[in-house]
């Protein structure tokens, strides 16, 4: 099935008319936004070898400078995409053009990230930085919205804000289909890290690739990150400092969440790739990635992931929904699914059952919400009760996203 999902971001976009630099990952679709939801009046794209192709052909590159010149003094729009694989010296022929047309850079890479925030970048003069990442919740719900009920909607839009799995999906139930990426699509998720990191970074990815496996196999804090990562000898010693760059790079480059622990100061690191996610997991567990395995031999613990990132994914669109931030509260006798805060002031405390529920369950999670400030709020599949507390289904979660994006529009 093909489904084409329209980006809030690109009319936002369009509504600025100052130069911007677009960066953020591979594989979130930049250019696929940039190609079919943004209006410009040319687009170029720098090739691995260097190459340059606009939509009239092929460029030649001592008269690419000049065209891109030509239409900026005429006031147009032009996109360069993978920007990065120019020369400097073009880019600050071109930027000799400031403020005029309205100029657009695209590029993924780690050392896009260090040249847009260093102090002494010669882009930040020129160039606002603008972060596009995995497509925004509402996006993705409301994309699937013609041949898919609300929990299907739900399931899937808990992936495919990943576009690149967007082609991949053929009506299947969510759990086949995640297990035919998985299982199909193993290479291609390893290879996103060596695609992200350019060729001075590359002796460095096998730290990267650790933290990512480890993250992956659900340990999540600091402490015990450095611990295994010293005893791998990754690391000189045991000091956490070793290990917080690289993850603060794992951040920027959106490989990984991290997300802070209600009433501490202490965060929670999980991989922001929910298809990433359950492939480390699976893998520490299954060694997927060395030989076929069934989906019956992994299916009740591929069942709890995906359960787990559509929780996870809920969470984001309460986030999104009520513009705060999603946190975590991690407590043996008093766990609760997330805590959507504004102003470091709880909002929301929220608990998801993906599956039908019972007055049970509504009786165990009103009595743990009563130890947090904030509305308690449930979230099920199916069997919406009445009750004391707000109890939203996954029809509710569609119709507050479809009344509020009518809303903004």
């Amino acid at each position: 099935m093909d489904y084409i999902i329209k980006r809030s971001e690109a009319s936002e976009l369009a509504g600025k008319n100052y130069w911007m630099l677009l960066y953020g990952r591979r594989k979130v679709g930049k250019t696929f936004m940039l190609r079919n939801f943004f209006r410009y009046d040319d687009y170029y794209t720098v090739r691995k070898d260097l190459s340059i192709v606009s939509d009239k052909g092929q460029v030649k590159r001592d008269v690419f400078v000049g065209e891109i010149k030509a239409l900026l003094e005429r006031n147009k729009v032009v996109v360069i995409d993978e920007f990065q694989r120019l020369d400097e010296s073009a880019l600050e022929e071109i930027m000799l053009l400031h403020p005029k047309g309205k100029l657009v850079l695209s590029g993924s890479s780690l050392k896009i990230v260090k040249k847009i925030f260093e102090p002494n970048s010669p882009l930040l003069g020129f160039f606002t930085p603008v972060r596009i990442s995995f497509i925004r919740p509402s996006d993705a719900v409301i994309g699937l919205k013609k041949r898919l009920n609300s929990e299907k909607r739900i399931e899937l839009a808990a992936f495919i804000r990943e576009p690149w799995i967007i082609p991949l999906y053929g009506g299947e139930e969510i759990t086949d289909f995640i297990y035919s990426v998985i299982k199909n699509s193993k290479h291609t998720i390893r290879a996103l890290l060596g695609e992200i990191f350019t060729e001075e970074e590359r002796e460095l990815s096998r730290k990267y690739e650790t933290l990512l496996n480890l993250i992956g196999s659900g340990i999540w804090n600091t402490k015990e990150l450095t611990s295994l990562m010293y005893s791998r000898k990754l690391i000189p010693d045991p000091s956490p400092n070793h290990i917080i760059q690289y993850i603060k790079n794992l951040e920027e480059m959106e490989l990984v969440e991290s997300i802070k622990l209600h009433r501490t100061k202490g965060r929670f690191y999980r991989l922001a790739s929910p298809i990433m996610n359950i492939f480390y997991y699976l893998e520490s567990r299954y060694d997927i990635s060395s030989r076929d395995i069934s989906l019956e031999e992994i299916k009740p613990t591929l069942e709890k992931l995906i359960n787990m990132e559509i929780q996870n994914f809920i969470a984001d669109i309460f986030a999104e929904m009520h513009n705060g931030r999603k946190e975590y509260y991690v407590s043996p006798d008093k766990e609760v699914d997330f805590i959507i805060t504004k102003r470091n002031k709880p909002e929301i405390v929220g608990e998801v059952k993906w599956k039908k529920i019972n007055s049970e369950d509504v009786k165990r999670f009103k009595a743990v919400s009563e130890n947090f400030r904030g509305k308690p709020v449930m979230v099920c599949k199916t069997g919406k009760q009445s009750g004391d507390i707000e109890i939203l289904d996954a029809e509710d979660i569609v119709s507050m996203i479809e009344k509020r994006a009518k809303v903004s529009k």
